[in-house]
């Protein structure tokens, strides 16, 4: 299901109801706090100076609190004050074409110094069907369009940053996940990504031997992509989170909810270790 059918789906069966609140304390207008959280869409300034667009590893059900993902472990337990457009199944490409960068920086006002980015696992893992044929030019192509993608979203949110508030130029911090576990049983009907099925499902013919060998290469490739376009962008910065929860090249089963989203103590270990190494960056948290 994609993010958008998620989000009307929860909508629509809520109805109207609060605030904008990023700590998810919900009062009554659940509507407009889900646009909020979700796509920076706030009806009122939400002042901060750490700004996140995300994915599921930032917020797996539309701002509810099933599992704290990474953005609120960061928020409840590192000291983070968070304005954010985070939402389960989204992909880099979406979200710029959305314009969430301008969102966020819109929302987060003046101050905004710093945006976490937890992007690019969805664009990777899309049709995986494309991979049956030749994997390694499949993935060669969609890390070079994330490549590209970045790169537009940091310098054209930089530039809107400069020209709206002057000053200095964002930092964009971004993490290249850890291990998935293809093994795990999905939890969600019909959302099976990341899972032996799900490859299966697509034509890709794997051993339970290469099963993880293979996704552990789209993982490994996607971070060492990140890792090397630091030396292009020097507004940008890499967190590797791999090995966290175990491997390589799978995760520890106990740490995750599904194939590739951690439970709530596996986010608990992961923002463990990101907090650390970003708070010399954002000057946040603890």
């Amino acid at each position: 299901m994609s993010h958008l059918h998620k989000l009307i789906l929860v909508i629509g069966f809520f109805g109207l109801v609060s605030n904008c609140d990023t700590k998810k304390e919900y009062t009554n207008d659940i509507t407009a706090n889900m646009l909020c959280y979700t796509l920076a869409a706030c009806n009122k300034s939400n002042p901060s100076k750490v700004g996140m667009i995300g994915d599921s590893w930032t917020d797996l059900l539309l701002g509810f609190p099933a599992v704290d993902a990474l953005r609120v472990q960061l928020e409840k337990n590192h000291g983070y004050q968070i304005t954010g457009a985070t939402l389960g199944g989204q992909t880099l490409n979406a979200a710029l074409n959305l314009g969430l960068h301008f969102q966020v920086i819109d929302q987060a006002g003046a101050d905004i110094h710093s945006i976490i980015l937890s992007l690019g696992g969805n664009d990777i893992q899309a049709r995986l069907s494309e991979y049956s044929s030749n994997p390694d030019s499949v993935q060669a192509e969609r890390l070079s369009t994330i490549k590209s993608q970045l790169r537009t979203m940091i310098q054209s949110g930089n530039a809107y940053k400069i020209s709206k508030y002057g000053g200095q130029p964002i930092r964009w911090i971004i993490h290249g996940y850890d291990y998935s576990n293809p093994f795990k049983t999905p939890v969600i009907l019909n959302s099976d990504e990341g899972c032996k099925s799900a490859f299966a499902s697509a034509g890709i013919v794997l051993t339970d031997s290469e099963v993880p060998v293979f996704s552990a290469k789209q993982l490994d490739g996607f971070n060492e992509m990140l890792r090397s376009f630091t030396k292009e962008e020097p507004y940008f910065y890499y967190v590797d989170l791999r090995k966290t929860l175990g491997g390589p090249n799978i995760s520890n089963p106990d740490l995750m909810l599904d194939c590739i989203h951690p439970n709530s103590l596996g986010f608990s270990l992961l923002a463990g270790k990101l907090a650390p190494l970003i708070a010399p960056i954002t000057k946040e948290g603890n």
